[in-house]
């Protein structure tokens, strides 16, 4: 019999009724479902919740229509006109301004001005939900949730994705969440017919994203800041990431995407170190740093101890282990942390992956200050010599 969700699941959201919360109220729902409170949605803000107040209010009183007219809008200001509209015969229409409803960043935000019955409406319809999290705030972050495990969206807009059979421990945890908070997640299988055409869909993304970032780095110059190279160096790394697996969940061969980020990275990389030895001026005037680095010529030896390796642009350092065969780097960065939760959303942490000749696996599990390991077994063969094969895995091996 085929395993159930064997070939992944579609992925898509309703969240009509969701009751208005604010992103405290939500922490202890999402610590009770092992859902980091980092996805928990930023409050959109006063100015946005006067805007969805006047979309909510109802403007009819006693069989009387009212239209709400903009007077003023700006980021600190709110100002629309109540306005009567009267039906006079079968060709005729009047608009009576009644009244005007408006809103102020200065001196109380919480303050909406107005003494109409429809002012007083959008007063309520304010209270409420100023300071809490509505349905569309959910939607950018269901979004993100779904690039971080690796999710693949079936449509332009996004409404809908494919989920890796690897995540769905971590989807099953999102979803008792959300149900709590007022949104709904369905699942639903991929039928055996329909996996050929996940898995075109799912190599179409990659290919994409890998267009994308060639054009990215060929407009790239070294004098651009230093962080947008790390921030490239990243993506880079979390393409990796899923293009393993996706060549686990759907047999999509990575061959190519290894072949691509890696002159990629080269390209970066050299670029970054480049950029950090120059000073680009306010003018636009550029200056290169002093530099007092002259190599001889010496003939190459054998690779030296390695006692630190990088990866998600951390340094792990080499810790002490009783395991046989195996060597142990531990790092506590926060980016390192970070990178391996993505790892864990994936299901690819705490497994052991073939680099070459030698099996790595990176987890989350140490003490404070070591959070984050990185094991590997090299087979009695010199860890400086599986530098090649630790990088396909995105690990740089330092001496």
């Amino acid at each position: 019999m085929t395993k159930k969700f064997a070939s992944g699941a579609f992925v898509f959201t309703r969240a009509r009724g969701l009751t208005p919360k604010t992103p405290e109220d939500i922490i202890p729902i999402a610590e009770r479902h092992s859902i980091n409170p980092s996805v928990i949605p930023e409050y959109a803000g006063d100015r946005a919740a006067v805007g969805r107040a006047i979309a909510r209010t109802d403007t009819k009183i006693a069989g009387d229509t009212y239209l709400l007219r903009p007077i003023k809008r700006t980021s600190t200001e709110v100002t629309y006109g109540i306005v009567r509209e009267n039906k006079n015969g079968d060709d005729h229409l009047d608009h009576d301004h009644e009244a005007t409803v408006s809103w102020r960043s200065e001196p109380d935000p919480s303050i909406i001005e107005g003494d109409h019955t429809i002012a007083n409406r959008i007063r309520l319809t304010y209270s409420e939900l100023r300071g809490r999290l509505v349905s569309d705030d959910w939607t950018a972050t269901i979004a993100k949730c779904m690039d971080e495990i690796g999710a693949v969206g079936m449509r332009p807009d996004g409404r809908i994705w494919w989920c890796p059979p690897q995540s769905l421990d971590y989807i099953r945890r999102l979803q008792g969440f959300l149900a709590e908070v007022g949104v709904t997640l369905f699942l639903a299988e991929v039928e055996s017919e329909n996996a050929g055409v996940v898995t075109e869909v799912v190599a179409e993304s990659v290919e994409e994203q890998l267009h994308k970032l060639e054009l990215e780095v060929a407009d790239f110059s070294e004098t651009q800041k230093p962080s947008m190279f790390a921030a490239r160096l990243d993506q880079f790394q979390k393409l990796r990431q899923k293009a393993l697996l996706y060549q686990a969940a759907l047999g999509i061969g990575a061959e190519r995407t290894e072949q691509v980020l890696g002159e990629l990275e080269r390209k970066v990389s050299a670029m970054l170190d480049v950029r950090q030895g120059l000073t680009v001026h306010k003018d636009g005037t550029v200056t290169r740093k002093h530099e007092t680095l002259v190599k001889p010529d010496v003939k190459e030896v054998a690779p030296t101890a390695v006692t630190s390796l990088t990866f998600a642009g951390a340094t792990f350092t080499q810790a002490e282990t009783y395991e046989v065969g195996e060597m142990l780097f531990v790092s506590g960065d926060e980016h390192a942390i970070s990178s391996v939760k993505a790892l864990e959303a994936m299901g690819l942490a705490g497994k052991w992956q073939k680099a070459g000749d030698v099996e790595v696996s990176i987890s989350n599990s140490g003490p404070k200050g070591a959070e984050t390991s990185i094991r590997v077994r090299t087979g009695g063969m010199e860890i400086g010599r599986a530098v090649k094969a630790m990088e396909g895995l995105g690990i740089g091996v330092a001496a």
